[in-house]
């Protein structure tokens, strides 16, 4: 018995449907992979998504809070180019953009102390003579002040910061080469929040501890009496613009963080994950 057909397109033209189909998601496939080149193809600093994107509102226009964060991401993003290309006059250009865009909440250290909790690489530090503000004229890149000792940090020393807000600590550590062998420096000390009427943003920092290590992470000294020596032969070392140092968070987000000392320096530092902690992560301060 012969079946019936049902009446339908003939083939020729289901064939060029189908055709007409794939066309179409290629095209849309292609449009994408455009508009991803150009966003991702914009220099650094000037990808403006808000030009790109709008969020339906009433009214129309940008959610001003959109925009804030925006603006905030793009200079993050600028300032750690410089930061890497070691731009000084660029980096405190952008570095007080920054600061100005998205400060850190005014009670930081008060409330929320664990956002700058973990290791830290520093990215850049520009310090001035002690007591004065940094500026392009007087500043020196790649120095870190620990209570009178200028130590060099550039990155090929890899320089970290780490914070341990349980515990009240703070360090700063560089591998050197010294005598043909790669070594581990590390000055630590306390870290408290300032007491009112002190910026929220600010901690007290006190250097009590020098160890060094061997590359593959083995304490071979530990010379915590040197900062108390040296503040007992000249206590004007530990002294910048107050009688106690102290570090001023003035920016910060899940992956960088700004900082001013009372020493005249500042610091961009970009936070460390997992295993790229690096070999004295496992050391406590």
């Amino acid at each position: 018995r012969a079946r019936s057909r049902r009446p339908g397109r003939p083939r020729h033209l289901r064939r060029d449907q189908g055709k007409s189909k794939e066309a179409e998601i290629i095209s849309m496939a292609g449009l994408l992979v455009i508009a991803l080149c150009l966003m991702f193809a914009a220099p650094a600093g000037s990808l403006q998504l808000g030009k790109w994107f709008r969020f339906p509102m009433l009214g129309g226009g940008t959610p001003a809070g959109l925009e804030l964060a925006t603006t905030a991401q793009q200079l993050e993003l600028e300032l750690v180019m410089l930061a890497s290309a070691d731009d000084i006059p660029g980096t405190l250009r952008v570095f007080k953009q920054l600061e100005d865009a998205s400060p850190a909440p005014a009670d930081l250290l008060r409330a929320s102390p664990q956002l700058l909790d973990g290791r830290w690489s520093l990215l850049a530090t520009v310090a001035a003579n002690v007591g004065e503000d940094v500026s392009d004229s007087s500043a020196r890149a790649s120095i870190v002040n620990a209570s009178g000792f200028a130590v060099e940090a550039s990155r090929d020393n890899f320089p970290v910061q780490e914070v341990d807000v349980q515990r009240g600590r703070i360090g700063n550590e560089i591998l050197l080469s010294f005598l043909g062998q790669r070594l581990y420096l590390r000055v630590a000390g306390a870290f408290t929040p300032a007491e009112p009427p002190a910026p929220g943003t600010r901690a007290m920092v006190q250097f009590d501890s020098l160890d060094v290590f061997s590359e593959e992470g083995r304490r071979l000294l530990s010379a915590g009496w040197i900062f108390a020596l040296s503040r007992a032969i000249n206590p004007a070392l530990e002294k910048g613009d107050q009688d106690a140092s102290w570090l001023d968070t003035t920016y910060i987000s899940d992956d960088v963080r700004l900082g001013r000392g009372n020493k005249g320096s500042v610091f961009v530092l970009k936070r460390l994950r997992g295993d790229s902690g690096g070999t004295l992560a496992e050391w406590p301060l």
